[in-house]
C-alpha cells in the first residue's frame, strides 16, 4: 500500500469515477494531490478533486470529509461529491478560481484596515458555521470567489458582489465538543509553524478555540503589515518565539487592530479572545459591517431556559387553580 503513494497520476482527459474529467493538477504534498476537473454531465461545472495518497491520513481524510458535509455556510468551500478512483479515496469540491488569500498577500503585500478586517470576519463566520477547531488556519487554507467581473476584489461588507473568503483544509480539524473523540491527536507538532500558537509549539493538550484565535492574529497581523509577527530560517526558532518572544507593533499602527492583536497574539490561552464571536464583533465594529449573528448555542440555551420558565409558571399558576377547585368542591360536599 506505501508504493500506491507515488502511484497515482492522472493527465488531461482522464475520467474520474465516470463522472469527472481531469483538466490537470493543481496541487500535490505528501498526505493528497488535487486536481481541476469538470464534470462529465453537462453542462459541465468546475470542481476540484482532492485525492489522499498516503493512507497514513485516512482519518484526518474522513474527519475532514466529515466536517464539511456537516456545514453550509457560503463562508465555508463547499463539499460536492466523494468516493474511490483505482483505489485512492477522493473528495470533490467547488472549485474556487479566485486562488487563496496568499495570492494576495504576495500580489499586494498588505491591506487597508479596513478591508483586512472584513476578510477576517468572513473567514471567522466560515469557522463558527463549521463548530470545530480547524488547527492549521493559514492564508494558504481561506481560498477566493472572483467577481462577476472575473476579479478578486474585496468590497467591505459585501460578499455578494465583491470577493468572498472560504475557509478549506479541515484535515486537522477537531471538534470543539471536549468529549467527542479527537481523531487527530499524536504525539506530532501538527500545523505550520509561522501560524502556531504557544500550546501548538510545546505540543499540549490546550488546543482549543483559542488555538484558531492565535492563528487569526497572526494573519491579521500579516495582512496590515505585510509580514509575520515571527519568522526565522529554522521551524523550531520560530516555534520558539511564538513561546516566548513579545510581538513588536510598527509604529502607528491602528490603535483599534493593535488592541484586536493584543488579545488574539497572548501568549497563555486564556487571556485571549474567549469566542470566535467577540473577535468577530470587534472586527467588525473595525470594518464597519455591524454585530455578528449571535451563536446558535446562545439562542437555543435562551429559548430552552425561557420555555423552562414559561413550562414553570404555568404549572405554578394551575397548581393553585387545582387547589382551589378541589378546596371549593370539598366545601360545598361537607
Amino acid at each position: 500500500m506505501a508504493r500506491q503513494t507515488l502511484q497515482l497520476r492522472l493527465t488531461k482527459g482522464d475520467v474520474v469515477a465516470r463522472r469527472y474529467t481531469v483538466l490537470k493538477e493543481l496541487g500535490r504534498g505528501g498526505a493528497g494531490a488535487v486536481y481541476l476537473a469538470t464534470t462529465v454531465k453537462k453542462p459541465p461545472i468546475p470542481v476540484a478533486i482532492k485525492f489522499l495518497i498516503n493512507p497514513g491520513d485516512l482519518p484526518r481524510f474522513k474527519r475532514e470529509r466529515k466536517v464539511m458535509e456537516s456545514v453550509t455556510s457560503p463562508y465555508v468551500v463547499k463539499l460536492v461529491d466523494g468516493g474511490t478512483h483505482e483505489g485512492f479515496p477522493f473528495i470533490v469540491m467547488e472549485y474556487l478560481s479566485g486562488g487563496s488569500l496568499r495570492d494576495v498577500l504576495d500580489a499586494r503585500k498588505r491591506l487597508p484596515v479596513k478591508e483586512a478586517a472584513w476578510v477576517m470576519v468572513m473567514a471567522i463566520r466560515g469557522l463558527r458555521k463549521a463548530s470545530t477547531v480547524h488547527r492549521d488556519l493559514k492564508p494558504d487554507n481561506l481560498l477566493l470567489t472572483k467577481t462577476k467581473e472575473g476579479a478578486v476584489r474585496f468590497l467591505v461588507g459585501d460578499s455578494r458582489n465583491g470577493t468572498t473568503v472560504k475557509v478549506a483544509d479541515f484535515g486537522l480539524a477537531k471538534s470543539r465538543d471536549p468529549n467527542t473523540l479527537n481523531l487527530t491527536n499524536s504525539r506530532h507538532v501538527m500545523g505550520t509553524p509561522i501560524y502556531m500558537s504557544p500550546e501548538q509549539c510545546r505540543n499540549t493538550r490546550e488546543v482549543g478555540v483559542a488555538t484558531d484565535i492565535y492563528a487569526l492574529g497572526v494573519i491579521l497581523y500579516e495582512l496590515v503589515t505585510g509580514r509575520a509577527p515571527f519568522d526565522a530560517e529554522s521551524a523550531y526558532d520560530i516555534m520558539t518565539m511564538h513561546c516566548n518572544d513579545p510581538v513588536e507593533y510598527p509604529k502607528g499602527m491602528d490603535q483599534r487592530v493593535q488592541t484586536v492583536l493584543g488579545r488574539c497574539l497572548a501568549k497563555k490561552p486564556e487571556d485571549r479572545y474567549r469566542s470566535l464571536y467577540t473577535l468577530e464583533r470587534d472586527l467588525g465594529a473595525i470594518a464597519g459591517v455591524g454585530e455578528p449573528e449571535p451563536d446558535r448555542s446562545r439562542w437555543t440555551w435562551w429559548v430552552i431556559g425561557g420555555g423552562m420558565l414559561l413550562f414553570i409558571a404555568v404549572a405554578w399558576i394551575l397548581h393553585d387553580r387545582l387547589w382551589l377547585a378541589i378546596s371549593t368542591l370539598i366545601g360545598r360536599i361537607f
